[in-house]
Order: structure tokens, then C-alpha cells, then sequence
């Protein structure tokens, strides 16, 4: 059977101050209605039902995310002590579903992505389904690019997985970090590179054999404690192996090792609402090139995302900017300083302001 689990252990820190530590990104409603995280639930729901919705996340977030999905069995919200990467916490929904259903399919999501095609995404992941119960195969789903974007890994095309029964589905030939402008628009003409969405598919056995090849310090912790899993002994078991897990992510510690592994191609308007200048795709932009949610008005202002909470925000004589307005706190940034806004989680607990975290 096809299960769905979804990553939810982030703190979106380069979303502050609109995100915190009680408020994570994926909890925030980006477009004004649903949350991330509700979103990405309630977009596989088509295919699978909500008793095989798992969500990993770390322990602390753990109430508010049955907050959110109220319809969910506390048992699967999967607790982390804390965060590991993605390795860990893929080993530990993968050992505990193998546990559960030894013929488990799994369909790994982060919680904080937009799909704007849900039934051109929902058709990729039937296909991806039918592919992981048939073969040993690891499969990524490749973001079909749309501009020569320097902030995303990309994913190279090898031969067709197979040319008969699998059209349109690739071996990968290699996993490759993020390129600098001219390579980016190398691979855009190519036609043979996607983009890294760190969206997953395959069996639960499959995965296992994988870390048992791979990560094998993993698996072996993971084994000591599977017997434990869906018991009452699991968060004791669970804290115990974490003290001594490897901090790995799944594309460095199996993704780029494997010879396994598939491509399905994606064209579904994907964003990985990876930071603040992102939502100039989610939100639209005025003629200006300024994207906004909330009050505001600008004279001779361009290229900015503005984020206003209850007060109107005006701009004047200026360009790309972010300016984010919330009760307790004011953000003003360049654009191009934007991945920077993750150092307050370091300089406000030294200037007194921890608390705003």
C-alpha cells in the first residue's frame, strides 16, 4: 500500500520574523489561506487516506502539528529528539512503516513546497507508485526548469529507465550542486537536467537495504530499536539511538552513492518557498515588479516583497527590498542579503532579543 510521509521538522529561520520557533515555516499560511504543511497534506488525500498520512517532525513541534491535523492518530506524528537532517529522519519512517506493512510504498515530502498542478502531480506519483512496487528503485521527482536558477541542485538525466513500459522515467546520472549563471544556463538548454525537488518515492524495504549499504551506522542503530517501534517503548527507544546518529542528509548519505536510482519529471508550477524573495512566484507582482501580502502602497519603488501585518507599509525611492512587518518585530533586507536572515538566530539571544526567536 502507498503511504504518505511527510518532513515537517524545519524551522523556515530564513523566514523570520514571520516564522519562530513556535510558529515554524511550514505553519505558515504563505498564500493567506492554508498552511504549508495543510496543504501538502490535503494534496495527496486524492491518493492516499488520512490513516497512512505519516508526519516527521522534531519533538517540540509535535502538538502543534495534531494542532493543524487535528485528523491525524498521534501515533503518526513520528517525534524526533531533535533534528538530524533527512537521513535520520527517512530511517526512521521507513523502519517503522516496514514494521507496520512489509509491502509499504512511501511518498516522502518536505512540508513546506507549493504545487500549483495537483492532478499533473498526483498522475506522476500513481506512475511513480507502480514503478517502486515492481522494481528495486530509488525514485526523485525532477522539477522541470523554467530559468537558469543558481539556487537549486540539479539532477542529470541518464537513459530511459525503461523506453517501453516507463516513458518519460530516467536513470539519473548524476546529482550536482547548485551551478553559477553560466552553467545554469547550460543545463537549461540542455534538456537534460532538473532540478533537485527533494520529493521521494519507494519501498520501504527498498530504502532499508539502501541505508543498510550506504549509511550503514543507520541501519544498525535502526535495527537495535525496530522492535520497539509502534510500541510504547518507542520514544525511549527512540531517544536513545539519537544521542548517536549520523547528521547526514538522504541526497548526500544514499541519493548521490546509489546506482538505483529514477527521474520522474515534473512541469507542475513547483516552489520551494525557499526564502522571502520566492513569493514574488507565489504572490504575483504589480507592474512595478513589487509582490505583497497585506496593506501597502509605493512611490517610485520596484523589484520588492513586502509582508505587512496591520499597518500599511510605504515605500519610496527604493528596489529590492524585503520589508516584513509582524506585531513584535520589523525586517528590512536587500534581496540579495536574504539567505543571511538565519544569523538572527545567533545575534538576537547575544543582543537580548532571544525571545524573539
Amino acid at each position: 500500500m502507498l503511504y504518505g510521509v511527510v518532513i515537517a521538522g524545519g524551522s523556515g529561520t530564513r523566514f523570520w520574523p514571520e516564522s519562530r520557533k513556535k510558529r515554524p515555516k511550514q505553519l505558515l499560511r504563505i498564500d493567506g489561506h492554508n498552511s504549508l504543511l495543510r496543504a501538502t497534506v490535503d494534496r495527496i488525500l486524492g491518493l492516499i487516506p488520512v490513516e497512512r498520512v505519516m508526519v516527521v517532525t522534531v519533538a517540540d513541534q509535535g502538538g502543534q502539528i495534531l494542532e493543524e491535523l487535528p485528523e491525524l492518530d498521534p501515533a503518526a506524528v513520528i517525534l524526533e529528539p531533535y533534528g538530524r537532517n533527512t537521513a535520520p529522519c527517512i530511517a526512521l519512517s521507513a523502519y517503522k512503516l516496514a514494521a507496520m506493512d512489509p509491502q509499504a510504498i512511501m511518498l516522502v515530502l518536505p512540508a513546506d513546497h507549493i504545487i500549483g498542478n495537483i492532478s499533473t502531480f498526483l498522475e506522476a506519483v500513481e506512475r511513480g507508485a507502480l514503478i517502486a512496487e515492481s522494481r528495486e528503485v530509488l525514485i526523485t521527482f525532477g522539477i522541470q526548469p523554467t530559468r537558469p536558477e543558481t539556487g537549486y541542485g540539479y539532477i542529470r538525466t541518464g537513459d530511459h529507465f525503461n523506453s517501453q513500459n516507463y516513458q518519460g522515467v530516467y536513470l539519473v546520472d548524476q546529482f550536482v550542486e547548485k551551478p553559477d549563471r553560466p552553467t545554469a544556463e547550460a543545463y537549461l538548454e540542455s534538456g537534460k537536467y532538473f532540478w533537485n525537488s527533494g520529493m521521494f518515492m519507494w519501498r520501504a524495504s527498498t530504502i532499508i537495504r539502501a541505508f543498510e549499504r550506504h549509511l550503514p551506522d543507520i541501519h544498525m542503530l535502526m535495527s537495535q530499536v525496530s522492535s520497539s517501534f509502534n510500541t510504547e517503548d518507542e520514544a525511549n527507544a527512540i531517544e536513545g539511538i539519537y544521542r548517536d546518529i549520523q547528521s547526514v542528509s538522504i541526497d548526500n548519505g544514499i541519493m548521490e552513492v546509489a546506482d538505483n536510482v529514477a527521474v520522474i519529471p515534473l512541469d507542475v508550477a513547483w516552489n520551494d518557498v525557499g526564502s522571502w524573495p520566492s513569493l514574488h512566484e507565489v504572490w504575483g507582482s504589480d507592474s512595478n515588479g513589487n509582490s505583497c501580502k497585506g496593506h501597502f502602497v509605493q512611490l517610485d519603488s520596484r523589484n520588492c516583497v513586502i509582508s505587512a501585518c496591520d499597518k500599511l507599509v510605504a515605500l519610496v525611492g527604493v528596489e529590492d527590498l524585503i520589508v516584513v512587518d509582524t506585531p513584535d518585530a520589523i525586517l528590512v533586507c536587500h534581496k540579495d542579503a536574504a539567505q543571511q536572515i538565519k544569523k538572527f538566530q545567533e545575534i538576537l539571544p547575544q543582543c537580548g532579543y532571544g525571545h524573539l526567536l
